[in-house]
C-alpha cells in the first residue's frame, strides 16, 4: 500500500449553497488539517458533512454545523482532522456568503 501527502482541497472560496469540495478516488483519504479563513469583516459561518458514496449532504452526515467565524479568523477545524474517506465519499460545505471564507485541506491518500 502506498500513502502520499496530499493537497485534499486547494485554497478556495466556499460558496453559499452545498459544494463538494473533495472526492475520495479509488483510494483511501484522510483529513489531516482543514482550515476556514474569513476574508470578510464580519462575521460568517460554516459547515461542513463528510457524505457516503452517491449520497447528498444531510443532518446525518453534517459534521460542522454554521460555526461562526469573526472577521478575520483562521479557524482550523478540529471536528474533520483524522476522519477517513473511502472510494466515492466526499467533503462537502458551505459558508452563510459566497466568496468571504477560503477553505483549504491537506492530508494523506493510500492506495
Amino acid at each position: 500500500m502506498a500513502t502520499t501527502p496530499v493537497v485534499l482541497i486547494a485554497s478556495a472560496q466556499l460558496a453559499n449553497t452545498v459544494a463538494t469540495l473533495y472526492t475520495a478516488t479509488r483510494v483511501k483519504a484522510r483529513i489531516d488539517k482543514l482550515t476556514c479563513t474569513n476574508e470578510d469583516t464580519v462575521a460568517h459561518t460554516i459547515t461542513f458533512h463528510i457524505v457516503a458514496s452517491g449520497g447528498s449532504a444531510t443532518a446525518a452526515n453534517r459534521i460542522i454545523h454554521a460555526k461562526s467565524l469573526a472577521a478575520g479568523e483562521c479557524y482550523t477545524c478540529p471536528e474533520l482532522i483524522g476522519h477517513w474517506l473511502t472510494d466515492g465519499q466526499t467533503i462537502q460545505g458551505f459558508a452563510d456568503t459566497a466568496a468571504m471564507v477560503t477553505v483549504r485541506a491537506s492530508g494523506i491518500e493510500s492506495t
